[in-house]
């Protein structure tokens, strides 16, 4: 048996400057985010022949029976092992600890984990970076879907990093060095709601890519915030409310790459959010819905939790994590 444990992500700035069509024209992208404690995990292991209904058993949000690979409906369990060549019996489980479709990199943390769990089957070692790259090839070139590679370079090596995306597809990972002392107090003016919305992203970045020409301005705007955010975050002491400003001017570029990234409802969210002492905010992922931040300091969260709620979103609480996906169990 083979269980692996896979971190979600939030990411603070850059998010569409990691998808080729803005990279690869634009010298490079840049995203700054972290790992969260919030975690998808995989098990792995031979399906014995007494189940003679079916050769893969595969549990997720349904349960799949199947006897012929080609059958699998889950995309990216049966592409993964397509990918990897594995002709064996299997059993397959996932659970996640965050609802899939919410802006924290879902489908790249599972496809990540998966192939973690599987190459470990395979009784193969792979790094952080192959992960990555095996599991954005998965998604980007055998499902084409138009996803980045922030979220699969997030799940894979874990932490709080600066990711350039170069435009000859070399991807350069850097460990943002934020003190004990100010990662606290980061977290501790962070405010994240639910705001129970859950939407399919990559029909977003579909408008997005589509729109890659007209939003250059905007996302050359956004790498920029991602690059200088690298460097408040690194500063002796950090300034929450630069921070903030900044999440915020990131926010309002962001907003202009798709109609879809946000509605009357978030936008209310966002102004009752500012209204009583935050100084910024943005949507994790994609946008349309999923989980929402605001920075303040923490004498004035009280007030943004109470405004924010009257309109029907929940507060949720998480903190950053510092691992990539792992193997808990290889027996």
């Amino acid at each position: 048996m083979i269980v692996t444990r896979t971190p979600l992500r939030i990411s603070f700035a850059g998010g569409g400057t990691d998808l080729p069509s803005f990279y690869k024209f634009n010298k490079y992208g840049a995203v700054l985010s972290t790992s969260i404690n919030k975690y998808i995990y995989v098990t792995v292991k031979k399906h014995p022949k007494v189940f003679t209904r079916e050769k893969f058993r595969i549990n997720y949000s349904e349960t799949e029976l199947v006897e012929n690979l080609e059958k699998i409906r889950n995309p990216i369990i049966r592409e993964s092992i397509k990918f990897l060549k594995i002709d064996d019996r299997l059993y397959i489980s996932t659970i996640s600890d965050i609802p899939a479709s919410t802006g924290l990199g879902s489908s790249s943390t599972f496809c990540v984990g998966l192939l973690n769990a599987l190459y470990a089957f395979k009784k193969k070692k792979v790094n952080s970076k192959q992960l990555a790259e095996d599991a954005y090839h998965i998604e980007k070139n055998i499902l084409k879907r138009p996803v980045g590679k922030q979220d699969h370079y997030a799940a894979a090596f874990g932490g709080l990093n600066y990711y350039r995306f170069k435009d000859d597809e070399n991807t350069k990972v850097y460990t943002v060095k934020l003190s004990k002392k100010n990662k606290n107090y980061l977290e501790n003016s962070m405010v994240v709601f639910w705001t129970g919305i859950q939407r399919m992203s990559w029909k977003i970045l579909h408008d997005q890519n589509n729109r890659h020409l007209e939003n250059t301005i905007s996302l050359n705007k956004i790498k920029n915030h991602a690059i200088e955010l690298r460097n408040l975050f690194e500063e002796k002491n950090i300034s929450i409310s630069k921070i903030g400003n900044l999440i915020n001017e990131g926010w309002k570029e962001k907003k202009t790459l798709s109609k879809n990234i946000t509605n009357k409802l978030l936008n209310n969210a966002f102004s009752k959010g500012i209204d009583n002492g935050a100084y910024g905010g943005r949507l994790f992922g994609a946008g349309g819905g999923g989980f929402m931040m605001f920075i303040a300091k923490p004498q004035y969260h009280k007030k943004v939790i109470r405004n924010v709620q009257k309109l029907g979103l929940k507060k949720f609480d998480l903190s950053f994590g510092d691992k990539g996906s792992a193997l808990l169990i290889n027996i």
